[in-house]
């Protein structure tokens, strides 16, 4: 069923509200997957309603204006753990073994009354959450309030490989919340992976059955002031017969592994003319701007500080994938990877670390952009330079991009909302 066919079954009288759950609005891929779908939903015809257990975040100006947001009330501790072990059930072990092992009361579950009351009051049809700690609020919320809403948890990223990072890294707390993130799952109308990849982790890992576990790729999509489209980036790298620049996006934080990015242009630097530029970084966040510094710090101890350039978190970042001579990711682990189909829309030749779960599965096993094992910084370096030296080949890649569309994205979802 297409947009058209969707939107004539609502006129039919299909139920008019729609419920999305965030932690906040950082900026990260599943807050902007969320906020598309969304506004989706409200383009077919729904009463859309995001709801948000902190109102932060550099999308806070990004919400549609045709989505209803609701800033959720917080608790104190002690009664979001009493709601919490209220609508546990058979998962009153899993809560406890969860506060036991972490040695705290989830700071979720404050936010499980304000959920279950607005559940009560206003009663969605559906009701989407997007990551784990809202996942948990989101079903207990539910089976306290009583309601016949349908709640579905989204899965987007591996969460065998987050579990692996947090105890290598000492941040074990997600490890110790596997059990109730099983509990919780195995209760959710269901569970929608944002790759393949990320499905059958769900399934192996969590344990659900996995006609519950259903495939929605991210839509991703390109929006760009008018004034700004065709535009070159202001930056000072772009200006006819620069040196290619090499682009990195993302969060700075240890999961895009950009340390192996700088290592591997520094070593491609030595025998090409190149820059790089690497966008992103919450400056509210302490810990990714000192990441930042750590950066800077790598690239001018490898002799290439000059070279290299973290300008912080742009709106729009399609200006510098259209500029840029290569997109690289370099991350450790992913859900999806919406930068890289940005890129792609942009004709920007990709690289990318071959990590789970989904860059594979966008660039289909390298048919549109060079894959590298994870934190291979040899590897990497080759795949720079061999792209380097290729002719980009930009239609192909916008029309590879092109298939990982909002539409296709809102129809199944859709489809797993109303079982059509």
């Amino acid at each position: 069923m297409d947009v058209s066919e969707a939107s004539l079954e609502h006129d039919k009288g299909l139920p008019e509200r729609v419920a999305f759950l965030l932690d906040n609005l950082n900026g990260g891929g599943a807050e902007r997957v969320i906020l598309d779908i969304a506004e989706g939903f409200s383009a077919l015809g729904y009463d859309v309603d995001l709801l948000v257990c902190e109102a932060r975040g550099v999308l806070l100006d990004s919400i549609p204006t045709s989505i209803n947001l609701v800033v959720l009330n917080p608790t104190n501790q002690l009664s979001g753990l009493w709601a919490a072990l209220g609508a546990s059930g058979s998962g009153l072990s899993a809560i406890l073994s969860c506060i036991a092992s972490i040695r705290k009361i989830p700071r979720s579950f404050r936010f499980i009354p304000a959920i279950g009351e607005y559940l009560q009051r206003v009663r969605p049809s559906v009701l989407l959450s997007a990551l784990p700690k809202s996942n948990i609020a989101a079903v207990l919320a539910q089976a306290r309030a009583g309601v016949n809403t349908r709640v579905f948890v989204g899965a987007h990223i591996s969460m065998l490989v987050r579990s692996q990072q947090g105890l290598e890294t000492g941040r074990g707390q997600f490890h110790h919340m596997i059990p109730l993130l099983r509990h919780c799952y195995s209760r959710a109308a269901g569970v929608i992976a944002v790759s393949e990849g990320v499905a059958e982790d769900a399934v192996s890992f969590l344990q659900i059955d996995p006609h519950r576990v259903h495939v929605v790729y991210n839509p991703v999509t390109v929006r760009e002031p008018v004034e700004e489209k065709n535009k070159p980036p202001s930056h000072r790298w772009f200006v006819p017969s620069a040196a290619p620049v090499v682009l990195g996006i993302g969060r700075l934080v240890a999961q895009k592994n950009f340390r192996l990015l700088v290592e591997a242009f520094a070593r491609v630097r030595q025998h090409a003319d190149i820059r790089l530029i690497i966008l992103g970084g919450d400056e509210s966040s302490a810990e990714q701007m000192a990441h930042r510094k750590e950066l800077q710090e790598l690239a001018a101890g490898l002799g290439v500080g000059s070279d290299v350039d973290l300008p912080g978190y742009q709106p729009n970042p399609h200006r510098y994938l259209r500029a840029a001579r290569m997109f690289v990711l370099s991350s450790d682990y992913e859900g999806f990877g919406n930068v890289i189909v940005e890129a792609l829309l942009a004709g920007c030749p990709v690289v990318s670390s071959d990590c789970p779960s989904g860059p594979a599965e966008i660039l289909d096993n390298g048919r549109y952009g060079l894959l590298t094992p994870v934190n291979d910084v040899e590897q990497l370096a080759a795949a720079i330079v061999a792209t380097l030296d290729t002719i980009p080949e930009r239609q192909k890649l916008l029309e590879r991009g092109l298939e990982f569309s909002l539409e296709r994205a809102v129809e199944g979802y859709h489809r797993l909302f109303f079982d059509n």
